[in-house]
């Protein structure tokens, strides 16, 4: 969940949030999506991130550290 009102919300229900990363992190380690391309994609949109988050995650991908 990208949206902070919102996870602050979410949280105080005691649910777990994650992002957008986190979401396609999890759909890669599934074997759903794969995580380079989609970066890839998010990339040439206006998607706002932390590129040193999408760097770290696609290190691990790439070294096959997906559990």
């Amino acid at each position: 969940m990208d949206d902070r009102p919102g996870v602050a919300i979410a949280k105080r229900q005691g649910f777990t949030v994650t992002g957008t990363l986190g979401v396609l992190d999890l759909a890669a380690r599934r074997g759903l999506v794969d995580l380079a391309d989609a970066f890839a994609w998010l990339r040439a949109t206006s998607f706002r991130y932390p590129p040193e988050m999408m760097d770290a995650l696609l290190a691990r991908y790439r070294k096959g550290d997906q559990e």
